[in-house]
C-alpha cells in the first residue's frame, strides 16, 4: 500500500512539475490534496517537558497528517503515524478541521489558518491528541499549500507540550538525497525545487520514517518558508 501511494505521488507531480506556467495553477489557498501523499511534520518543544513526561513529549519527533481542501476555504486533516505509544499503531480518529482565514494568498503568498478542532484518540488505550493553531501556508500559485508552519499543542495521557512545526508535502521517504531530487529519473520526488530540502535521517524523523518504510524523510534544511 505504502508503495503504491508513494507512486501516487511521483506520477501526480510530474505532472505538475511539467504543467506549464504557474499562472495556469488555481491561485486560492488549499492544501496539497492526500492523494499526494501527505506532508511530513518535523515538531520541536517550545520548552522543557513537564516532570516524567520526556518519553512522552520528546524535544523533536515526527508525523504525517493529510489533508483535503473542502467548499468555502475549508479544510480537514488527518494523523496518520501519532508516534505514541507505538508506531506500528495507527490511530483512526486524529481529525481536524479549518478554514483559511481569506480565499487567496496574500502579496507574500501566505495564507493562514486559526486553529483547527483538536485531533484525539483513545483506540490504543492512551489519550493522543493534537492542537494547532497559528498556522501559516506558503500559498497561492507558486506554492499551492507545500509548506506550512503551526502552534501544536500535543496531548499523550497526563503530559502536555507545545510545539512549533514546520510541514512539507509531498512526504517522501528516503535513503540518500537522490531520492528527494526533484528532477530525478525517470520519477520526480514530487518536491518543488525552490525548496532547500534533502534527506533526513536524525532521530526526530522515526515515525514518519517507520510510516513510509524507509531510513529517513525528505525535509528542509532552513527554517520556514525553506527557500533555496
Amino acid at each position: 500500500m505504502k508503495t503504491q501511494v508513494l507512486g501516487i505521488v511521483t506520477v501526480m507531480a510530474m505532472a505538475l512539475l511539467t504543467s506549464g506556467c504557474p499562472s495556469t495553477v488555481q491561485a486560492d489557498c488549499q492544501t496539497l490534496p492526500s492523494a499526494q501523499g501527505g506532508y511530513v511534520l518535523h515538531l520541536i518543544r517550545s520548552g522543557a517537558a513537564a516532570a516524567g513526561c520526556d518519553t512522552q513529549t520528546p524535544a523533536e519527533m515526527s508525523d504525517i497528517w493529510v489533508f483535503d481542501t473542502l467548499f468555502d476555504s475549508q479544510i480537514r486533516a488527518h494523523s496518520v503515524s501519532m508516534p505514541f505509544p507505538n508506531v506500528d499503531t495507527l490511530p483512526t480518529n486524529l481529525i481536524g478541521s479549518g478554514k483559511f482565514t481569506t480565499r487567496e494568498a496574500d502579496s507574500n503568498n501566505r495564507c493562514f489558518v486559526t486553529s483547527l478542532t483538536t485531533m484525539s484518540d483513545t483506540s490504543t488505550g492512551t489519550l493522543l491528541s493534537y492542537s494547532a493553531s497559528n498556522m501559516e501556508w506558503l500559498g497561492g500559485a507558486a506554492y499551492q499549500g507545500a509548506e506550512f508552519q503551526a502552534d501544536v499543542s500535543v496531548t499523550v495521557g497526563a503530559c502536555t507540550a507545545t510545539y512549533k512545526a514546520q510541514a512539507l508535502s509531498p512526504a517522501v521517504g528516503c535513503e540518500t538525497d537522490h531520492d528527494c531530487d526533484p528532477f530525478k529519473q525517470p520519477f520526480s520526488s514530487g518536491i518543488f525545487s525552490t525548496f532547500d530540502q534533502g534527506c533526513t535521517t536524525d532521530p526526530w524523523t522515526a515515525a514518519a520514517a517507520n510510516f513510509l518504510g524507509s531510513t529517513g524523510v525528505c525535509f528542509f534544511h532552513k527554517p520556514f518558508p525553506g527557500l533555496k
